[in-house]
C-alpha cells in the first residue's frame, strides 16, 4: 500500500507541475525529461533467426529548491516493452527490478506474454549543503568511480557499460555525508542496505588533489566482508591517466579477490578522441567456455566482468556539430571473448537525436572462434 501511494503521489506531483506553463513555474522548481523509442533487432550467429523488440521509454525529473541549501529530487522512469523479445524471455518483468533498492517503489502495470509496462521511482532524495557539508538522504546514486568503463571503487551501484540506453545509471536507498576541510581534503561517508541477507554496504572515502592528481582512498564493508580500495586521475604529459583498485577480503562463502582498472585517453589535434582501458578480475574466467548461456552476466562490484582480463579500446569523433560517431572493441584473452560495438548519433533538431548502435559478440567455441549473436538498435530521443 505504501509503495502504491508513493508512486501515485510522485506521479501526481510531476503531472501537476508539468501541466503548468514552464514560463510561469517558480524558479525554485525545474522539470525536464525525455521520451525515447528504441527498436531492437537480435540475430543469431549466421543471421538466420531474428527476434525483434520495442521499447517506449519516458523519464520525468523534478527538482525543487526551496532555499539555497536544500534541494528535493524526484525522478520517475516508465518503460513499455512489447514484441518477440518480451515473449521469448522468461520472467521478463521480474528482471526489471533493481536489486540494490531496498524499498520496492516499482509498479508493473501490465505483464502480458508480449507486453510489459513498468514504472519505477528512480530517485527520491533530499539534499542539504553549505560551503563545507553535504548531506543526502533517500534513493540516490552514489558514484565514487573515476575511470570511464569499469569502476572497482563504485561499490554501491555498479552499471553495465553495454547498456547505452541507461545514461542515469542505477541508484540505491541510503544516506551520504560529505565534508570538505580547509586543507582541501574531502571525506564522504555512505551507507545502504539492500534489504537482503548480508546486504549492508557502508564505506568512507578520503579524497585529495596533490601533484595535479585527484586521489582517493576507500575502506568499508561490502555485504559480508571488509573491502579497501584506491583511485587516481591525472595527466601524463598530454594524455590522461586514471585507475581504480579494490580488494574484497574473504568473508562468508567468498574468497578474497581483487579488481583493478587502468585507463589512458588522448585527444588528437583533428578532433579524434582515443581511450584504452584494462580490467583485471582475479576471480574471472581465463579459458574458453563451451556454453556462454550459463555464464553469469549480471554484473556487481565484485564481478565487473565475468572474464579475468579485459581490454577495451574506444575512439570517437565529432564530424559536424550534428554528426558524431564512435567505435569500441572489447577483447578478453583466455576466454577469447570479442565484443564489437560501433555507434552513430545525429541531431535531427534542437532536442531530437537519433542513434544507430550495433553490438556483435564473438567467442571461442571448442576449437572455433565464431559469432555468438548480433544486435542492432535504432533509438529516437526527444528531450524536454
Amino acid at each position: 500500500m505504501i509503495k502504491h501511494l508513493t508512486i501515485f503521489f510522485c506521479c501526481f506531483a510531476v503531472l501537476q507541475a508539468s501541466g503548468q506553463d514552464t514560463a510561469t513555474l517558480p524558479k525554485k522548481l525545474t522539470i525536464n525529461g525525455y521520451i525515447k523509442n528504441l527498436q531492437t533487432l537480435s540475430f543469431d550467429q549466421n543471421f538466420d533467426h531474428l527476434i525483434s523488440g520495442n521499447l517506449l521509454h519516458n523519464r520525468l525529473n523534478v527538482k525543487w529548491k526551496p532555499s539555497g541549501k536544500l534541494t528535493a529530487v524526484t525522478e520517475i522512469r516508465s518503460r513499455l516493452f512489447w514484441g518477440e523479445q518480451v515473449k521469448v524471455t522468461p520472467g521478463f518483468a521480474a528482471q526489471l527490478r533493481n536489486d540494490n533498492e531496498k524499498l520496492n517503489l516499482q509498479q508493473v502495470w501490465i505483464d502480458k506474454p508480449s507486453l510489459v509496462l513498468h514504472t519505477n521511482v528512480e530517485r527520491l532524495y533530499a539534499d542539504w549543503s553549505n560551503e563545507k557539508w553535504n548531506i543526502r538522504l533517500g534513493r540516490q546514486r552514489i558514484n565514487w568511480g573515476i575511470t570511464t568503463n569499469w569502476n572497482p571503487n563504485d561499490i554501491f551501484n555498479t552499471y553495465n557499460f553495454l547498456d547505452f540506453d541507461y545514461e542515469e545509471r542505477p541508484g540505491i536507498d541510503g544516506a551520504k555525508i560529505e565534508h570538505t576541510f580547509s586543507s582541501g581534503l574531502k571525506t564522504a561517508l555512505a551507507y545502504t542496505n539492500t534489504g537482503k541477507k548480508e546486504g549492508t554496504v557502508a564505506a568512507i572515502k578520503y579524497a585529495v588533489n596533490k601533484w595535479n592528481y585527484d586521489m582517493q582512498l576507500i575502506t568499508g564493508w561490502y555485504k559480508n566482508h571488509p573491502t579497501i580500495g584506491a583511485g587516481w586521475a591525472g595527466p601524463v604529459k598530454d594524455a590522461g591517466f586514471k585507475g581504480e583498485a579494490q580488494y574484497f577480503f574473504a568473508g562468508g562463502d567468498s574468497a578474497g579477490h581483487f579488481n583493478i582498472s587502468l585507463e589512458a585517453d588522448y585527444m588528437f589535434k583533428k578532433g579524434w578522441y582515443a581511450n584504452i582501458g584494462v580490467l583485471y578480475n582475479s576471480q574471472g574466467l581465463y579459458q574458453p567456455v563451451s556454453n556462454w548461456q550459463i555464464i553469469n552476466l549480471k554484473l556487481s562490484p565484485e564481478n565487473l566482468m565475468p572474464t579475468k582480463w579485459n581490454i577495451l579500446a574506444t575512439t570517437n569523433k565529432t564530424f559536424t556539430p550534428l554528426l558524431s560517431a564512435n567505435i569500441s572493441l572489447l577483447f578478453a584473452p583466455g576466454t577469447n571473448l570479442l565484443i564489437l560495438f560501433p555507434a552513430v548519433q545525429y541531431n535531427l533538431a534542437a532536442n531530437l537525436d537519433v542513434n544507430l548502435v550495433w553490438q556483435s559478440f564473438f567467442v571461442q567455441q571448442a576449437q572455433h572462434f565464431e559469432a555468438e549473436n548480433h544486435q542492432c538498435f535504432l533509438r529516437f530521443k526527444w528531450s524536454f
